[in-house]
């Protein structure tokens, strides 16, 4: 084999190398896609979805709120919740398609949804009784968009350019669609969350059918969501929701993401920092249709505390029932017989405080409402001229009427104006401002004759407005507003529950405030607990407390005690708190609380609900008149029992109900209930321990 064959053999053989190796290349390329792309083709393209990683937030559930013997009264329970995928609906092409069908369904299966879009179904124009929440997200987002003074039918037509949405939707399915895109842009502008809830607390069978169809961007979650395990007590136990947007700011600062749950009123908001758990964290991995596919990650939640209040919620709903059946009787008493004071009786309240330790075992508002139908109920309640809503019992500033003669009387007593042997003729006509002011004691108008010589335990008894006339212009105003502000009247009490009120103590201050003249004769009224003088009932209640306990004046509460979500640890114990301690001369005091048994005694004001009555009561009656036309008078009672060893406060006020003796059953009904259930105590388990 000569030098050139070698070579061409030699270039052939590496030739043939070369084209055996790139064969055997090709070869295992080709099975290799035969594998991925015809074997496992199905299973890899599966992978390939799993490619979407996602943080969620997992919310925690909330503490209960339960009674002061472990009754529960708001718990929670697990419902699920359809949430909006912001992010991957705005990648969809088909997402307008996706707002509508989902729309359809839930309306098809009688289930509401988030939509506070404020404009109406064509023609468009702005909803007539849009929220303060509506409308400032609506002036919000407006300005953000610089489309400020927009009319209905100009936003929506702005709107559907914006999101984009088809002409094959009419007017009415536009604006729905419209409304959901509005929302999702509206916690992207100003919330900065991922998804917003769409709806909650939906059924299980809805829940299958969200699973059956496509909705890309649509979850269903599972979520704690609270139950009102009671009726009762609705203003003072509150309410829960989204975070508000003026409390935004300050809710993030404390760690809350923006779409979290609060308290908004009531005890909810109260005892928030208790309630609220920590929220967990889950990295899911998703399918870009959103499907969740494995879970990476898991931080789980840490549930709030258990929050025991002070009230008895068995005490809660007799006085509920005394206050809502009383005020129903005062009225069907008056269609009979119209001459009787009560007819037009309106809202009310009634307090009761623990006088040893400032603890509120029961607050209660006439009318009242159930916060489990709220929100169903919103636009009604609103309208309702009764205005269930108020707390009358925090918010309700009423004249006290002849129930302040006791503070009078002690200013009077205690600054050495009058002794208890003091005594003053009732003249009918008090003639100190004659002839341009000439009041006059109710026995002399109605018919000529006067009390005669009084003590100050007798004027007490027989309410004598000459005799408390005279009081309050040796006194003067100056005293007796100290004395007020020291049993608590006319000051914040300092509860633990949202939405108290100060009232007002008349005086030349006030009256310098508001451009109005002080004179002599406000004096003498204020004495009597008219002229400006303004208290709420729970104000009250802690007056006639403080007098109940020789002068101790309690900070009332509502919170007993905190556990740990699993009841395995005591948290924070709430200890009584004295907020004033008065030292009264005890015959002064001894002088006082003896007229206010007389009142309960034959001979007094209130002897025709308490004259025969089985436990000592100390009371005091009251009718304020509200208005110099002639309307009827709130009728104010306030009372404490046993006289002699003083366990609870009362105080009822009642809108138009007339003389405070007309109201004061409802305090009878009150007492019975209490003590009735002293009397059954044992069958009840110890304070702080649970019922199930």
């Amino acid at each position: 084999m000569n030098t050139t064959t070698m070579e061409k053999f030699r270039y052939y053989s590496r030739l043939s190398i070369l084209l055996l190796l790139l064969a055997a290349f090709l070869l295992i390329a080709g099975a290799r896609l035969y594998n991925l792309q015809i074997t496992h083709g199905a299973d890899n393209l599966r992978q390939a979805e799993r490619r979407l990683v996602r943080t969620v937030t997992v919310p925690a559930a909330r503490g209960e709120i339960l009674d002061r013997y472990g009754r529960p009264l708001v718990q929670n329970r697990l419902s699920y919740s359809v949430r909006l995928d912001m992010a991957r609906l705005k990648k969809d092409a088909h997402a307008d398609e996706v707002i509508y069908r989902l729309i359809t369904l839930m309306r098809d299966s009688g289930v509401s949804y988030e939509d506070t879009f404020p404009v109406t179904a064509p023609p468009f124009s702005y909803v007539a009784d849009m929220t303060d929440r509506q409308t400032s997200r609506l002036n919000r987002f407006l300005e953000k968009k610089g489309w400020v003074g927009l009319s209905a039918h100009d936003l929506m037509t702005r709107l559907r350019e914006l999101y984009k949405v088809p002409g094959e939707y009419g007017d009415a399915q536009a604006r729905d669609i419209v409304a959901i895109w509005y929302e999702m842009d509206l916690r992207t502008l100003f919330f900065n969350v991922p998804a917003y809830q769409f709806a909650s607390d939906i059924n299980i069978t809805l829940v299958a059918k969200l699973k059956e169809q496509d909705f890309p961007g649509v979850q269903v979650e599972t979520v704690p969501i609270r139950e009102y395990r009671t009726k009762f007590a609705a203003h003072l136990l509150g309410r829960v929701g989204q975070i508000p947007e003026e409390q935004l700011e300050d809710y993030k600062a404390k760690g809350y993401a923006a779409d979290e749950i609060v308290g908004l009123d009531g005890m909810e908001s109260a005892l928030e920092d208790w309630l609220h758990g920590t929220a967990g964290k889950r990295t899911e991995e998703t399918t870009t249709a959103g499907k969740v596919t494995s879970i990476l990650y898991s931080e789980p939640p840490q549930p709030g505390n258990n929050c025991l209040l002070t009230i008895d919620i068995r005490l809660q709903e007799q006085v509920e029932y005394a206050l809502e059946s009383n005020i129903l009787r005062l009225r069907e008493e008056g269609a009979i017989n119209p001459k009787l004071e009560g007819g037009q009786a309106a809202g009310g309240a009634a307090v009761v405080i623990d006088v040893k330790t400032g603890e509120v075992l029961a607050l209660a508002n006439y009318p009242t409402f159930d916060l489990s139908q709220f929100n169903q109920n919103y636009a009604e309640m609103m309208q309702d001229p009764m205005t269930p809503m108020v707390n009358r019992a925090l918010a309700g500033t009423y004249e006290p009427g002849s129930t302040f003669k006791m503070c009078a009387a002690l200013a009077a007593l205690e600054t050495g104006a009058i002794t208890t042997k003091t005594r003053i003729v009732d003249k009918g006509r008090y003639m100190r401002f004659a002839p341009s002011y000439t009041p006059s004691c109710s026995i002399y108008r109605s018919g000529g004759s006067t009390h005669g010589s009084l003590d100050v335990s007798n004027a007490l008894r027989v309410s004598c407005n000459y005799f408390f006339y005279e009081v309050g212009w040796l006194t003067g105003i100056d005293a007796m507003n100290d004395y007020s502000r020291r049993l608590g009247l006319g000051v914040l009490t300092g509860i633990d529950l949202p939405g108290e009120r100060a009232g007002v103590l008349a005086g030349p201050e006030y009256c310098k405030e508001k451009g109005i003249a002080w004179n002599g004769g406000d004096v003498i009224q204020s004495a009597i607990g008219q002229s400006y003088n303004l208290f709420t009932p729970l104000q009250l209640s802690v007056y006639t407390a403080t007098v109940a306990s020789g002068g101790t004046r309690y900070t009332p509460h509502l919170l007993k005690t905190v556990k740990s979500y699993s009841y395995d640890e005591t948290v924070y114990d709430m200890l009584p708190a004295v907020a004033e301690q008065i030292t009264f001369v005890p015959e002064n005091l001894a002088a006082v609380r003896s007229g206010m048994r007389m009142v309960a005694q034959p001979g007094g004001t209130a002897s025709g609900t308490f004259g025969s009555y089985s436990i000592p009561v100390a009371a005091k009656t009251g009718s304020a008149q509200v208005k110099a036309d002639g309307s009827p008078a709130n009728g104010v009672f306030v009372a404490y029992a046993p006289y002699d060893d003083p366990q609870i406060a009362v105080a009822v006020v009642v809108e138009k109900g007339g003389a405070g003796s007309r109201v004061a059953p409802i305090a009878r009904d009150i007492f019975d209930a209490y003590f009735q259930g002293q009397q059954n105590m044992d069958s009840l388990p110890a304070q702080n321990s649970l019922q199930r």
